[in-house]
């Protein structure tokens, strides 16, 4: 499994959101060895496993449960928190987004490995979850897969296909063991087609979005700043998205995972899917996904 650490002190971001361009701060605090990670928003607070969660824009919201208080585009943040282990963390935010920082992990990441230590308590390795047996979630809309099998430590594959020729077919793959997520998964940054900016600052999305943090691209150009990071950036990215994601279990995940044309949705209806493998959530059953979102980083 992934190793795990434990923040010695309080860190915190602040700049403005990614959608709603507007500015805001999150506090990254440490918790007892024994809890698990919580959100606060506006002075209430709850486990991050029994918040709700969305994936039905342009990134993951999760929603306090009982008073509405929500949060955007969190998953940034959280693929740092899920690659480096920290776990025992409370995450206060200020605002309606967490900040868009450099629109991928890499701030994140490099703040909050400074600001933390290998955990020497053992005892809280043996909170992730390895599920018994295989979860497939399909959208047949899209031609979209996504499924999960037993594994001793957690290793995602993803293959995304655009018309784009700069992003065309791709496939990338994580072994949470073997790779550094910060020089290979984290400084991959978010991407939108430039025929959908227009589109999305209409929606009232993308409004905090730059070169600075994100790559747009053309039928044949991209422009980023800087240019790209890695030859397959946009695969990268994804991985990214989905590690972010996953850290809505609330512990680690021991498992293979393998993602073709998925996006934020998918991600969500997995996470509710494993949720519910726990007893944590929801009851009833769901086993048809019906979901109309586009191809979004």
């Amino acid at each position: 499994m992934t190793s795990i650490r434990r923040l010695l002190h309080p860190v915190s971001f602040s700049g403005h959101g990614l959608h709603t361009g507007e500015p805001s701060e999150v506090y990254v605090a440490p918790l007892p060895s024994e809890s698990g990670p919580e959100l606060e928003i506006g002075g209430e607070n709850a486990p991050l496993e029994r918040c709700s969660v969305s994936g039905a824009g342009r990134g993951t919201t999760v929603s306090l449960p009982h008073c509405g208080l929500r949060a955007r585009t969190t998953e940034h943040l959280f693929a740092a928190l899920a690659a480096l282990g920290l776990w025992s963390v409370r995450i206060s935010l200020k605002g309606p987004e967490v900040p868009a920082a450099d629109g991928c992990s890499a701030l994140f990441a490099g703040a909050l490995f400074e600001a933390s230590t290998p955990e020497t308590d053992l005892s809280v390795r043996t909170r992730a979850f390895s599920p018994a047996f295989p979860v497939t979630i399909v959208d047949g809309e899209k031609e979209s897969l996504l499924s999960l099998f037993p594994g001793r430590a957690l290793r995602l594959s993803y293959v995304i296909e655009y018309a784009e020729r700069p992003i065309g077919t791709r496939m990338a793959t994580f072994d949470a063991e073997k790779d550094d997520f910060r020089t290979c998964i984290a400084e991959a940054r978010t991407f939108a087609l430039d025929s959908e900016i227009e589109r999305l600052r209409a929606a009232g999305l993308a409004r905090g979005g730059s070169l600075d943090n994100a790559v747009v691209v053309g039928d044949e150009t991209v422009r980023a700043s800087g240019g790209l990071r890695f030859p397959d950036e946009f695969v990268r990215h994804k991985i990214l998205d989905l590690l972010g994601d996953l850290y809505l279990l609330g512990r680690p995940l021991n498992a293979r995972i393998t993602a073709i044309r998925a996006g934020h949705a998918m991600h969500c209806v997995l996470v509710d899917r494993l949720r519910r493998l726990r007893g944590v959530g929801r009851r009833k059953r769901n086993n048809d996904l019906s979901i109309k979102e586009t191809n979004y980083a």
